[in-house]
């Protein structure tokens, strides 16, 4: 169970966290629409060139001219929880996952997530890349929990070059260490296209959750990248710079890749990170205030995007708040997969995507998102925040209008 706390303020005295959605079907084609969840680790809310970043992200941004940038995207801190959130559409903190996952612990068996609502509507349900969600037992791994295959990495971070994790070798396919040497970044890229080829070949809907590990510290030169950035003076900046847009291009081969093989119409693309970035990493989270494991703007407001042709408006903005456990309900909501609401904290905030519905954040329910330093409450447009000060001396209280306030600097 996690830490509730008392808030004076009326508008959040009833801190509920769980959501009612009602569904409906999308008007796509009888075809179920093919849904690639792509999340990158660490990346700052600056650092995407949609939002002016100095950093060259052209594969987002051109992502983003026939998408929708979500403004409002909310994640949790640190990676466990929101990915946590992903995957079951509740609050991880009910569960005590608020921080990065030990490497004993996991998602509690009973949770049903995902790749499991996927695959029982006929999904062919793919997972590449990054899962910090449990690693020390077999029942614990991607592979047993709903998806068909898993090719990547059960640890929070990489080496992206020897692809050890606390000196023990992390990458597998299925269970099996897989021994391919090569930059990790493009070693999951490659997995990916290939996955995307074959679905194609077999023709089933392709549900594929793509979660790089980049620009994830450690910070390490990607290749042929010598030259790039060297005028930025903050070392760690230079190199996060090269890995950011050395992955952009690596992303770009998986968007070609759905092209190719003439998905591209037919499939769902949500693109976010899991948590601000880590200032001390080289990433920049400005204006927003601080950065990764702080509930303030900057560790939880994610650079966002989705796409589907012909369904969503190309190169809007989206205003309203979604949090990360929306995205369950909203994504089998978006494919016409019928659902309980009730079964998630979450709730579809498909009809108001689609239709540019920004008057939705007037009917969100209190939302909590935090992590061990830090918590949020959200009784929108409010916004409570309690930094807990341990030992250290006394808990600090913030109060803001996020809206008229988003750089949280009037409490």
């Amino acid at each position: 169970m996690y830490k509730f706390f008392t808030v004076t303020v009326s508008a959040l005295l009833c801190v509920c966290i769980s959501g009612c959605a009602t569904t409906k079907k999308s008007d796509a084609s009888a075809r179920l629409p093919n849904i690639v969840v792509v999340v990158v680790d660490d990346m700052g809310w600056a650092d995407a060139g949609f939002h002016g970043s100095e950093i060259r992200t052209p594969t987002l941004d051109a992502l983003a001219s026939v998408g929708t940038i979500l403004e409002r995207s909310y994640v949790y801190p640190v990676c466990s929880p929101t990915r946590a959130a992903l995957m079951t559409g509740k609050n991880p903190l009910r569960y005590g996952i608020d921080g990065a996952m030990k490497n004993d612990a996991a998602l509690p068996a009973g949770l049903k997530l995902m790749p499991e609502y996927l695959k029982n509507a006929g999904y062919n349900t793919q997972m590449v890349g990054k899962w910090h969600l449990g690693m020390a037992k077999a029942e614990y791994a991607p592979d047993a929990r709903g998806f068909d295959n898993f090719y990547g990495m059960l640890g929070g971070f990489s080496d992206y070059y020897n692809h050890l994790y606390f000196g023990g070798y992390d990458l597998q396919r299925d269970g099996v260490s897989d021994r391919t040497e090569g930059y990790l970044t493009d070693l999951l890229t490659d997995e990916a296209v290939r996955v995307i080829k074959n679905s194609a070949d077999e023709g089933d809907p392709l549900f594929l959750y793509l979660a790089y590990n980049a620009p994830h510290t450690p910070l390490q030169y990607p290749p042929d990248m010598a030259g790039e950035y060297v005028d930025f003076d903050n070392r760690d900046r230079q190199v996060y710079a090269q890995m950011l847009t050395y992955w952009d291009r690596s992303f770009g081969e998986v968007i070609q890749a759905l092209e190719k093989n003439d998905m591209r119409d037919n499939t769902i693309i949500v693109f976010l990170s899991d948590n601000g970035g880590l200032v001390d990493g080289g990433a920049s989270n400005e204006p927003l205030r601080a950065g990764k494991g702080s509930a303030f703007e900057g560790g939880i407001r994610s650079p966002t995007i989705i796409s589907w042709p012909g369904f969503l408006g190309e190169g809007m903005r989206y205003d309203s708040p979604v949090f990360i456990q929306d995205w369950l309900p909203t994504l089998l909501d978006a494919a016409g997969v019928d659902f309980d609401p009730e079964m998630f904290e979450g709730t579809s905030k498909w009809d108001s995507i689609s239709e540019m519905n920004d008057k939705v954040a007037s009917k969100q329910d209190p939302v909590i998102i935090g992590a061990t330093k830090s918590r949020a409450v959200f009784a929108w447009p409010y916004k409570f925040v309690r930094v807990f000060g341990g030992v250290e001396g006394p808990d600090e209280e913030y109060l803001f209008n996020i809206v008229a306030d988003p750089t949280e600097e009037n409490n």
